[in-house]
């Protein structure tokens, strides 16, 4: 005799329809969150960084023409310094060297002989490069001055690093140009219209390197191309990244917008007076996110 079997709803305990209830319901919970917009997902980038509690836990504006602010701002101390002429030339070349060997750059004016002097002894420098026309003799001892005799072989000797060359074709290129150098890379940039003044009793010398000092703690840096040179030279040389902006207003540049956004109220170094001051940076921040983010 066929046995059959019976035919009807299968019956399931109590305790494995709540659970199957119960796992629905987390499912659901699990569906994906709505996907960050590129403005939201720059604020989270922004603020997801620790910075050294050395620097202002606020936006600041800086503006430093000849180095001495930014060299105190990121440099406590130096074993070597690079000391330029006034020239764009010189400072392409001399920031060549300060973004290898981590060091800060100085614009020498012959007015400004004594503070460079004294700042060569607040960094405890024992060697300065020189690059052009810079009154600073050639010395030896506890202080040594190095007068950079140009060229790419003498690049190789200070260093001991194999540079390639990079033409800069416009003093308008320059802050890009530094800007632009990674940090294990060597270049020579160098500019299209003139190569810096060689001073007499020039030679290459070797001189000493350091390591990056900023760990990942630097607050975000942003620049213009007319930003001062020396200023975004000591940024890099620190390790800094420095984002470059064409406009520096927030307001009126979504692009600037998204280098500067969630940052009214935190760390922000901006490198030029075109920046306007601290506050007025702060508050063209907070009124671009009130266009860009209104909600």
């Amino acid at each position: 005799m066929k046995q059959h079997r019976a035919r009807g709803k299968v019956s399931h305990p109590r305790g494995f329809l709540a659970g199957l209830l119960a796992t629905a319901t987390l499912i659901a919970g699990c569906a994906p969150a709505e996907p960050l917009g590129p403005y939201e997902q720059a604020r989270v980038h922004n603020q997801n960084r620790s910075v050294s509690a050395d620097f202002a836990q606020h936006p600041v504006v800086v503006e430093d023409p000849f180095g001495f602010e930014t060299s105190q701002l990121f440099f406590p101390s130096s074993e070597i310094l690079v000391v330029v002429d006034e020239t764009t030339a010189a400072a392409l070349r001399g920031a060549s060297v300060a973004l290898v060997t981590h060091a800060p750059m100085l614009v020498y004016k012959p007015e400004m002989h004594r503070e460079v002097v004294e700042e060569i002894r607040r960094l405890g420098a024992h060697t300065v490069l020189t690059v052009g026309k810079v009154s600073l003799a050639p010395a030896s001892g506890s202080v040594s001055v190095i007068r950079d005799p140009g060229g790419l072989e003498a690049l190789g000797t200070m260093t001991a690093y194999a540079f390639d060359e990079v033409v800069v074709e416009s003093p308008d290129d320059a802050v890009q140009a530094v800007a632009s150098v990674g940090e294990q890379e060597q270049k020579w940039l160098r500019a299209s219209w003139a190569d810096p003044e060689v001073a007499p009793q020039a030679r290459a010398a070797a001189v000493p390197a350091s390591s990056p000092r900023d760990a990942d703690m630097a607050p975000k840096v942003v620049a213009t191309h007319q930003s001062d040179l020396a200023a975004v030279v000591n940024a890099r040389s620190y390790g800094a990244d420095v984002d470059v902006v064409d406009d520096p207003n927030p307001v009126t540049s979504d692009e600037t917008f998204m280098t500067m956004v969630g940052l009214e109220d935190q760390p922000l170094l901006a490198l030029g007076q075109e920046f306007g001051t601290d506050e007025e940076l702060r508050s063209r921040i907070r009124g671009a996110e009130a266009i860009y983010m209104p909600n």
